[in-house]
This record gives C-alpha cells, sequence and structure tokens, in this order.
C-alpha cells in the first residue's frame, strides 16, 4: 500500500456525505465511546466529532482550552481546515493522506472487521501555549450510513508531551485485530508506503488493554479494578507481555511500546 498525497479541497470532497444526520444524534452515539476512552487513555486526551455533511465540528471536549490554543466554543462549527492549522506544516499532508486511506479501507471492508481495525497517526499540533508537542491520533468508532458510508468518526488526541520525545516520530501504525493474530502496518515517511511489521508480536486485546493502563502509569491492583479481572490474571498478561517483547521490566515494556508504535 502507499499513501496518495491529497490537496485540502481534494481532501473535502472525499470526506464530503450527502446524508443528513441531526447533531444531538451524533454526539449521543459517540458519548458511550467517550466515557471508556477515560479509562484507556496514555495520557491527557481532548475529542472532536465531526459532521461529514457540512465538514464542520459539531461537538468538542470541554477541556480544548486545557490542550489546544482555543476553547471549546471556538472549536465548535470550524472546519476542517482549521483543524489541520494547528498541526504543525510538515504533518498537515501526512495527516489528510492518512485520513483518507483509512477511510477508504473502512469503507471497503465488511463491517465486521473494519471495527477490528485501528488506526494510530503520530504527528504535532499546537498547545495552549502555540507551541509544537507530539501527539497521538485515532479514530476508535465510525459512524456510518446504511450502504456502509462514514457519516462522521470520533477523533480522539492524546498528549503525548510527557513522554520521552525522542522515541517518538510521524508515522501512522494500522493494527489489525481479525483472525487469531494481530497484524501490523507502519509507513515508511520517505517512501510513503505502507508496509507490514512481521518482527512485531501478536497482542490480543486483552493484552493490549493491560498495556495502554501500563503506560498510562496504572499498577496491577488498578489494572485488575479497572478490566474487573484478578491481581494474578494482570500478573500473567504482563509476564506474557515481557516474554512477547524480551523485554525484563515494566518500564523496558513500556518503552518497546512506545518505540515500535504499538498503542
Amino acid at each position: 500500500m502507499k499513501l496518495k498525497p491529497v490537496s485540502l479541497s481534494e481532501f473535502n470532497g472525499l470526506l464530503l456525505r450527502d446524508a443528513v444526520v441531526a447533531k444531538d444524534y451524533v454526539v449521543n452515539y459517540f458519548t458511550p465511546y467517550i466515557e471508556q476512552a477515560k479509562s484507556y487513555a496514555v495520557g491527557p486526551f481532548f475529542w472532536l466529532i465531526p459532521e461529514q455533511n457540512t465538514m464542520t465540528i459539531v461537538a468538542a471536549s470541554p477541556n480544548m482550552h486545557q490542550l489546544t490554543p482555543y476553547t471549546q466554543n471556538e472549536w465548535v462549527g470550524k472546519t476542517a481546515g482549521f483543524w489541520l492549522e494547528n498541526m504543525h506544516p510538515e504533518d498537515r499532508d501526512f495527516v489528510m493522506a492518512a485520513s483518507i486511506m483509512l477511510l477508504q479501507l473502512q469503507e471497503s471492508t465488511p463491517p465486521e472487521r473494519a471495527e477490528k481495525i485501528r488506526m494510530n497517526v503520530y504527528v504535532r499540533m499546537l498547545n495552549k501555549e502555540g507551541n509544537y508537542r507530539w501527539v497521538l491520533l485515532q479514530f476508535p468508532v465510525r459512524l456510518y450510513s446504511e450502504d456502509q458510508k462514514v457519516l462522521s468518526a470520533l477523533i480522539m488526541t492524546t498528549d503525548l508531551s510527557h513522554l520521552n520525545s525522542s522515541a517518538i516520530n510521524r508515522m501512522m501504525t494500522i493494527i489489525d485485530y481479525n483472525d487469531d493474530g494481530t497484524q501490523y502496518f507502519a509507513t515508511s515517511v520517505e517512501t510513503n508506503t505502507i508496509k507490514p511489521l512481521p518482527h512485531l508480536p501478536s497482542i490480543s486485546n486483552r493484552e493490549q488493554e493491560v498495556l495502554q493502563l501500563m503506560v498510562k502509569g496504572l499498577n496491577t491492583p488498578q489494572i485488575a479494578e479497572a478490566l474487573f479481572i484478578s491481581y494474578h490474571t494482570v500478573e500473567n498478561h504482563k509476564r506474557h507481555l515481557r516474554e512477547k517483547t524480551n523485554t525484563k521490566t515494566a518500564g523496558e515494556l513500556v518503552a518497546y511500546a512506545f518505540s515500535n508504535n504499538l498503542l
């Protein structure tokens, strides 16, 4: 696969949809997923909900003023261009190309498989002081029309400034949880190609959840409580993760996860 560059006008045209969906319906649809994200986010995060009939942001999280230069009210009603203007100039074309590739992948894949494909995009965005820092863009859930066209998507943006930025670079990873194993794909920034990463371990959904909570800073008892599993089960998952990644400590495991964009 190869990332195909698109202009802003092409980006808007490819995302535009004819179907009109009520704002309240769109927001209510994504609300349960926003609540779930609070348990698994690996750092401070904010969310946006765009609507693809008008190509504007119809809802934003209340904490926008804490993580961006603008308030919640200033974000609502803005266009995709405004969203992109908050990114580093070198990263904007990359985000547009990645977003369109994900859209086309989701719309061409049967729904039961599409929901098991996760895309992570690591780019730089402005913080509240107007400085660029690394963030993780995720699109964890989408709203589809009856003919499987994406009408809206929840955009989660996690602040990574509390982490070692030397382990982060501009990249898109695709994690496919279909079938028995987990498959990883990543971009080559130099060539914009998407290549499989066969050297990365196959991590189960539960192991992924444990890993995310470890990165968030939770200890074993806290992870057990969050996932409603036993202390012993959490320790087993941690041991399996260390074995799969050939790491010896929790710190090495977390560092491995970030350096290989597994989150």
